[in-house]
């Protein structure tokens, strides 16, 4: 059996995508491998029923300039064709990232209209899929940041057992070992920093107003913000070196790897443990500045939304105003009674 051709406003959309959303691109994918495609969904309900029942053959998959994935697959309703819309899986190297269903995007349908789908997407799927990320992303930091404490606590509970009376160390290879151990702990939650940190660093400095720098509850967290991003950066220099070294030892001699791989994984963590320090106390007063922020947008977000619901409303149960009366009859006269002669 031929293929089944590709829709031209499947084809359309896909060309509107880039000239609509800068940094975008659009590819029309012909659906062969369904159950890999199906594992990528963050949409684990909408999509996943859409690509299983339906007869689509062919979807488009969508990348940003940050990596972000959506797919919109093409959908059959009674009252014609459409597309249904949903995000992929968002990079995660960390697998860091709660993507179970209930924290994704709401898949979004679009019409057939290249030019008013890509818009709809824009200005409603793309805010939503921010904001689904941006709270995941916030969590993972907080779960991060408690981490490296619980790290930190860990080494306090023991290092004093390793010393003396005057804090030296008792038995240098026990004190060295628990201090690797510590900073090994710590470094994969500075990892989550590195990874996600950024762009909730992003969103809550553009949400921030000077307001809220001077006055907000957040104020105090939100002139932390400065010295947070000194720390990623600093943590993500060590990040660079350690890559730059393993790249080395990859292009040296066959075996160099994993003879010091492990001696210099040692050497990236122990110069991190600074900057993990840091985000003990930096990382949480980030992760509140955020939530402060992004719940009051979604609050703000929620009570237009109502306003908008409630004007439709009241203009759809507006009494129809009444016709004008019609104008009174002029008053005439009644004629005068003829006198009889």
């Amino acid at each position: 059996m031929p293929p089944t051709p590709t829709p031209a406003w499947l084809s359309e959309f896909a060309d509107a995508v880039p000239a609509q959303m800068p940094g975008w691109n659009a590819d029309v994918h012909t659906l062969n491998d369904t159950e890999a495609l199906r594992a990528q969904l963050w949409d684990q309900l909408v999509l996943d029923g859409t690509l299983t029942d339906g007869d689509a053959t062919e979807a488009v998959i969508l990348t940003g300039p940050k990596h972000d994935r959506f797919i919109a697959v093409p959908v059959h309703h009674s009252d014609g064709p459409g597309l249904a819309l949903g995000a992929l899986r968002p990079p995660d190297p960390t697998s860091t990232l709660d993507l179970t269903h209930h924290t994704a995007p709401a898949a979004a349908g679009l019409g057939p209209d290249p030019e008013h789908a890509v818009a709809t997407m824009k200005e409603a799927f793309l805010p939503d899929y921010e904001r689904a990320l941006l709270r995941v992303q916030i969590q993972a930091l907080r779960t991060a940041a408690a981490g490296i404490a619980r790290a930190s606590a860990a080494w306090d509970d023991i290092s004093g057992t390793l010393c003396d009376a005057e804090g030296w160390p008792i038995d240098d290879t026990a004190y060295a070992d628990g201090k690797v151990a510590r900073d090994a702990s710590a470094w994969k939650h500075v990892e989550t920093f590195l990874a996600h940190g950024p762009n909730v660093l992003v969103h809550t400095r553009e949400a921030a107003t000077s307001r809220d720098y001077n006055y907000g509850p957040a104020s105090t967290d939100l002139r932390r913000l400065r010295r947070i991003e000194k720390t990623l950066a600093g943590a993500q220099r060590v990040q660079t070196e350690w890559e730059q070294v393993v790249a080395l030892m990859d292009g040296s001699q066959p075996g160099s790897r994993e003879l010091y791989e492990d001696e210099a994984m040692e050497i990236r963590n122990s110069e991190g443990w600074h900057y993990a320090d840091e985000l003990i106390y930096q990382g949480p007063a980030l992760v509140r500045a955020a939530e402060s922020l992004a719940g009051r947008a979604d609050a703000e977000r929620q009570a237009q939304q109502l306003r908008q619901a409630s004007a439709l409303w009241r203009s759809a149960t507006a009494a129809p105003a009444s016709p004008a009366s019609p104008p009174a009859a002029p008053l005439v006269s009644p004629p005068a009674p003829r006198r009889s002669r």
